[in-house]
């Protein structure tokens, strides 16, 4: 609960102090790679990202999602507009819970119907969503303590609904 409280003062805090970064697939410097987590087109966009920040169950590994969403900033993305949200974070962090539970077909599932909104909606780079769900699933399922996935595999709560 503090992780999301934390989260959401620090993007509404450099929403307003901090200059917009981004990058494209043309023009990326670095400080754009390492910054568009945190940087936002539009107070709507913040509002966005931040409930979706609320409504995951388990808002774990912040920091491992957040450099999943810079790493895959570098993979080819064939955009000319630039990147920005938390978004690729969100999306890792839902890669890395669906990898604890090793249910890569129900994640598809699950997660495809936002991915597909994301292909279809105007000045939104899909691609760096696949990425960070992907990159984010294996993360979850290969580089986490066997011991803690066995348990969320298994969590009544983490699983509910998921018939």
């Amino acid at each position: 609960m503090y992780q999301r409280i934390i989260i959401t003062i620090l993007l509404t805090t450099s929403y307003f102090l901090l200059p917009k970064y981004g990058f494209t697939s043309y023009d990326s410097g670095l400080t754009g790679h390492l910054l568009y987590p945190i940087s936002h087109a539009n107070i709507f966009h913040l509002a966005g990202n931040i409930l979706c920040l609320w409504m995951l169950r388990c808002p774990a590994h912040i920091v491992a999602s957040y450099l999943i969403a810079v790493l895959c900033g570098f993979m080819p993305c064939f955009i000319t507009e630039p990147t920005m949200g938390f978004s690729g974070v969100l999306f890792a962090m839902a890669g890395i819970s669906w990898g604890r539970t090793r249910l890569f077909g129900l994640m598809c599932r699950r997660c495809l119907p936002y991915i597909l909104i994301c292909v279809f909606m105007p000045h939104v780079n899909a691609l760096i969503h696949i990425y960070c769900l992907m990159l984010g699933y294996l993360y979850g399922t290969f580089g986490i303590d066997d011991k803690l996935s066995s348990i969320d595999r298994y969590n009544p709560r983490f699983m509910q609904n998921e018939a």
